[in-house]
């Protein structure tokens, strides 16, 4: 456990001001700038649509975001910032009943953001991972997008934007957050890159004409895939454990599940991401076998997107990564 205490790339915390919102330092978005640019010129728009590859950074950029509209340290406590989440096993965003108020539903969600501001003059209302929105849900957000409460700001974050309704995204301003180079992994993901790499370069002999045994080849693929998911488990109950401690006091049981499952697919999708990235390395590594590898990498990346879309619909974990490893095997082995 010593060996994870830096969290596997979390994002760093912003620092933390005297007298001001956090700061990302010398990382700051381009994005980010320009909408504070716009927030002091008092351009900023109404309705925002943050998209990017991870969830933790998508929050991290909101957060820093609502904290300077509202002007405090922790936007997540303050009066005015108000949330709204998947839920359920289905990870939707739920519209709840007309006349009933139930937390973290959209008619809930309207309800706080139109009334008046509890502290100082503004409102932040953010919908995190709002591509969980069904049809009857977005319609029912669709009127406050077109006509946002006064002094309102929200911001709906989203890792895949073309999955809204086209009438959801055409009243946001757009704005992509890049992941941000979060510094030195934790030790025992950068031992697993290593032994990932070092079973790549066993198919890649195999496969020209370097014998290898089944077991040489195989069960590495299974060991491989079941360390990925013991580390995102281990790094998840860290976050979440650290991210718990943070939480308002009046976050009720289904909102803070919502809050750690999210916490989880973020981190299984920088796993995931940086998997990814360690195979195109790996690929473009040696020049002379570029064009057989390339074609080696489309396959092993298609099986990673096959998984990914299976993962959303709460496919198994276990049997995804089976998937994915074994796809590659016969890709690279060839």
């Amino acid at each position: 456990a010593s060996t994870m205490k830096n969290h596997f790339c979390q994002p760093p915390a912003p620092a933390k001001k005297q007298d001001g919102p956090p700061d990302y330092g010398a990382q700051v978005p381009r994005a980010l700038s320009v909408l504070l640019n716009a927030l002091e010129t008092g351009r900023l728009p109404h309705s925002i649509l943050l998209y990017g590859d991870t969830l933790a950074d998508l929050e991290n950029a909101a957060h820093f975001l609502a904290a300077h509209i509202l002007g405090t340290l922790e936007a997540m406590k303050h009066a005015d910032f108000f949330a709204l989440r998947p839920s359920g096993k289905a990870r939707q965003i739920k519209i709840g009943e007309k006349e009933a108020r139930e937390n973290n539903t959209m008619r809930d969600f309207i309800r706080q953001i139109n009334l008046s501001a509890s502290q100082g003059t503004r409102k932040v209302g953010v919908v995190y991972e709002a591509d969980r929105m069904n049809s009857s849900t977005a319609n029912a957000f669709l009127k406050t997008l077109e006509e946002p409460p006064r002094d309102t700001t929200l911001l709906l974050l989203s890792t895949r934007p073309y999955d809204f309704l086209p009438t959801i995204r055409s009243r946001c301003f757009h704005f992509h957050i890049p992941a941000l180079d979060h510094g030195q992994c934790d030790e025992s993901f950068i031992q697993w890159k290593h032994d990932f790499e070092t079973w790549l370069q066993t198919l890649d002999d195999c496969a020209d004409g370097k014998k290898a045994s089944p077991a040489d080849l195989v069960l590495p693929a299974y060991a491989l895939g079941g360390r990925l998911l013991l580390l995102s488990e281990s790094f998840a109950q860290m976050q979440w454990a650290a991210a718990k401690a943070e939480l308002p006091e009046q976050i009720d049981d289904e909102e803070k599940e919502a809050i750690e499952t999210g916490l989880r697919k973020g981190i299984r999708a920088r796993l995931l991401q940086q998997t990814e990235q360690t195979l195109r390395d790996f690929a473009f590594a040696d020049k002379e076998k570029i064009q057989t590898r390339s074609r080696k990498l489309s396959a092993s990346i298609a099986a990673m997107e096959k998984i990914r879309g299976l993962l959303e619909v709460n496919f198994p974990e276990t049997a995804a990564m089976e998937h994915f490893m074994l796809q590659t095997l016969r890709a690279w082995s060839k």
